[in-house]
């Protein structure tokens, strides 16, 4: 059954006029999906080292970004924003867990890197042997005897 109004039957369809974007094509704003932002995460600071949000608690040097990892790992939307107080006061707000999840602190601490990328790797060797080639035989004796 059609909607009636004073003007008569509601139209089933309701047309669009196609835009132009800014290459040339058209742009149907009917078929364009509208997305509804995330209603954000609130999280609580407390000291240093912790981060309180979703009856979860992280904590650890990037107390924040840990928060994100164990929320995305929750299953909640990666597009969802996180809101960090310390107190009433906003500290920090990170705009999608997703992007924090994949977050780690550069070498230098002076900002912030992809987790995959790769660090400065330690020059101390992981165990007591060390293995020693190529070192001309009157240094050798410098090395322990170790060839």
């Amino acid at each position: 059954m059609l909607a009636r109004n004073s003007a008569g039957p509601a139209p089933a369809v309701t047309e669009c006029k196609a835009q132009i974007d800014q290459l040339g094509g058209k742009v149907n704003s009917l078929a364009t999906p509208r997305r509804q932002p995330a209603q954000a995460i609130r999280a609580e600071l407390r000291g240093d080292n912790e981060c309180r949000a979703a009856g979860l608690i992280t904590r650890g040097t990037t107390p924040i970004l840990a928060m994100c990892r164990k929320l995305v790992a929750a299953g909640i939307d990666p597009a969802t924003p996180l809101e960090c107080n310390r107190g009433t006061t906003l500290a920090i707000t990170v705009a999608s867990i997703g992007q924090g999840a994949g977050l780690e602190i550069n070498g230098h601490g002076t900002g912030f890197r992809p987790i995959s990328e790769g660090g400065a790797a330690s020059l101390v060797p992981k165990s007591n042997e060390v293995e020693v080639s190529g070192i001309p035989e009157p240094l050798a004796h410098l090395a322990g005897g170790i060839r």
